[in-house]
Parts: C-alpha cells; structure tokens; sequence
C-alpha cells in the first residue's frame, strides 16, 4: 500500500491532516483484541500511527497494554472509510 504522505502528495488529499485532527478518537479496529483502539499520535512523517486498545462497549474483553504502531492507511481506513 502506498504511503499516505505520497499520496497525498500526488493526489492532493489531506488524509494525513485528517489523521492529526483524529487524535484522541476511538474507532473500530479489525487488528486490537476488543475490535476498538484510539488514536493517540500520527509520526512526523505522516506513514505511521500510534493506537493504544480500549475497552469495546460491545465486548468483555480486557484490551493490551501498551501502545502499538501501525501504518496510517490502515488506521485512515478504519476512521473515515
């Protein structure tokens, strides 16, 4: 997958932008233990994020500790898509 920085430089999207205003949001999450993470912080770059697991309103699942690093397509996707 194409990294969101270069796309948005060759296509002239925001969704880098987008991510950066997400900050501290809760979305679903297809790779976290309880299907939810929030958004806790976009690398300066822009081609990673930082998610920690939440607790799911629709689950009893015990999220992990600690914070994971994914690649921002993939958490854009999960926010806004």
């Amino acid at each position: 997958m194409i990294a969101l920085s270069i796309q948005d430089q060759f296509d002239g999207s925001t969704k880098v932008q987008d991510l950066r205003e997400a900050i501290g949001q809760t979305f679903s999450d297809n790779y976290s233990s309880t299907c939810r993470s929030r958004l806790v912080s976009v690398t300066p770059d822009g081609n990673h994020c930082i998610v920690e697991e939440v607790k799911s309103e629709y689950s009893d699942k015990k999220p992990q500790t600690g914070q994971f690093k994914r690649p921002s397509w993939l958490i854009w996707n999960g926010m806004f898509f």
